[in-house]
């Protein structure tokens, strides 16, 4: 594994760690994911002494469906992946690679140490507003991010609000935040195989009680209570306790939802937890989390996670995204280098970096092609967190639900053809360095018609030559 600039969680996105120290296994059995047509899974499990655990996705409409597959762990992967491949009935055969957050590194600790100070001082002045139809903290609607990338003055003067439905594929959301609630619709739990994604399940229900009661007004305590290495959240001092023993990355998945809906605010939410909140999951839940928003009316897909192996069942399930006409968008990672990772540089995905107050590029940000294709904040970035809460998150996790909105605010104004039409908006941009067409500006994205020069391919189609869309750098 190459060495890691700034570990993960430490700037809020997750990391899938390469097959030889993370493939899956259970109780003696490595698992994999088989592609292939239907009617041979039962004959390719029996030629190659795999056993049947569960099917990722199957529609009778298609040639094709994925299974999760078992074999011995004393059976060799790499003689087992070339058997595999040489059988004509595979289409795809790999590893089901577990992902997870790694340890935080020291560095994430004293950036969010510099960092939380101006966020105290947005705070004496904070009141209550009203925002779609909802009292919140006022440092949540009128904060730095929405000012750099001129939100209230593209609402103003376009109208829109936002349309359509965009899934978070995350840890989940707290279902009865105040700000969320009215949005969100009926969602999954991938990690539980029931439907509903709320987080608050993965908590102790005394904890989880202790949490939804423990703020008297969200406007109590002027305090930043350090959560973890990549996000504080602005809590009353009763709730400190409380959070000391959180996992790790619990409330990630309602932050990311909670900008989604900040920059699109009349769009639904539908949440997909396929990761727990100690930041594990694996490519079996990714992959049935892809196909699940596809097949239940999304228009847009955020993913605020990072894989360092490109991965064939991935790349299968996002051009059936593509193929549906949805937009998807995938944080860039937080490696602080030019690095592929994965989705955000798979093919037709738009890859966000983060950018800090001053428009330039966040030093833990990847950067460059093929990742990054659009830069939005992501420097302590105010949004929800469960039990009525607000917090700040550091890192791409909170670029990418920022562009999954505006995502979401040109699809009401642009409903045919809406991956072209993302594209052709946002390229609308501040040009920042290595970030892609720049920094996203919503004002210039509404308002400004037809292409623009540096647009290179206006069919939208892919044409950068490791997949995706036409890159400017």
């Amino acid at each position: 594994m190459r060495t890691r600039g700034l570990f993960v969680l430490a700037f809020a996105t997750l990391l899938i760690l390469p097959a030889t120290a993370q493939e899956k296994t259970t109780s003696g059995q490595s698992e994999y994911i088989l592609t292939t047509n239907p009617s041979s899974i039962d004959s390719l499990n029996l030629r190659h002494g795999l056993s049947y655990k569960a099917t990722v996705w199957q529609d009778p409409r298609y040639g094709y469906a994925l299974y999760l597959v078992t074999a011995p762990s004393s059976k060799d992967p790499s003689s087992l992946r070339a058997e595999l491949n040489s059988d004509p009935a595979t289409m795809a055969f790999e590893a089901n690679q577990v992902i997870e957050i790694p340890e935080r590194s020291g560095t994430t600790s004293t950036t969010l140490a510099q960092s939380t100070d101006s966020i105290l001082d947005s705070l004496p002045g904070r009141t209550l507003v009203t925002f779609n139809g909802v009292p919140v903290p006022s440092n949540y609607v009128m904060q730095p991010a929405t000012k750099i990338i001129r939100w209230g003055d593209a609402l103003l003067s376009s109208g829109l609000t936002g349309r359509g439905m965009v899934a978070v594929i995350d840890t989940g959301v707290d279902p009865n935040h105040p700000a969320l609630a009215s949005v969100l619709a009926p969602g999954f739990d991938f990690t539980r195989n029931q439907a509903g994604a709320s987080e608050l399940n993965d908590l102790n229900p005394s904890v989880a009680a202790s949490l939804a009661q423990s703020t008297d007004s969200i406007l109590d305590s002027n305090r930043v209570f350090q959560l973890n290495s990549s996000t504080a959240a602005i809590l009353t001092q009763s709730t400190d306790s409380i959070l000391d023993g959180l996992p790790e990355a619990f409330g990630h998945g309602t932050m990311t939802a909670g900008l989604v809906h900040l920059i699109a605010p009349s769009a639904s939410i539908m949440p997909l937890k396929a990761f727990k909140s100690d930041g594990t999951s694996d490519t079996y839940n990714i992959l049935r989390a892809i196909y699940y928003a596809v097949d239940h009316g999304s228009n847009i897909i955020s993913m605020s996670f990072e894989m360092s192996q490109p991965s064939p069942g991935l790349s299968g399930a996002l051009d059936y995204a593509s193929d549906h006409g949805v937009v998807v968008i995938a944080a860039a990672g937080n490696d602080g280098a030019r690095v592929p990772v994965f989705p955000a540089a798979s093919e037709g995905v738009i890859g966000i970096g983060s950018t800090n107050n001053l428009d330039q590029r966040s030093a833990f940000s990847n950067f460059g092609s093929p990742d990054v294709i659009f830069a939005a904040p992501g420097e302590g970035v105010i949004t929800t967190y469960p039990g009525n809460h607000y917090a700040a998150g550091w890192g791409t996790s909170f670029s990418a639900p920022i562009v999954a909105g505006a995502a979401a605010l040109i699809l009401k104004q642009h409903s045919d053809n809406l991956q072209c039409s993302v594209m052709k908006a946002l390229t609308h941009a501040v040009q920042v360095p290595l970030m892609g067409y720049g920094r996203i500006d919503l004002y210039q994205a509404l308002n400004t018609k037809g292409t623009i020069p540096r647009f290179a391919d206006p069919a939208c189609e892919p044409s950068h030559e490791d997949g995706g869309f036409q890159h400017p750098d």
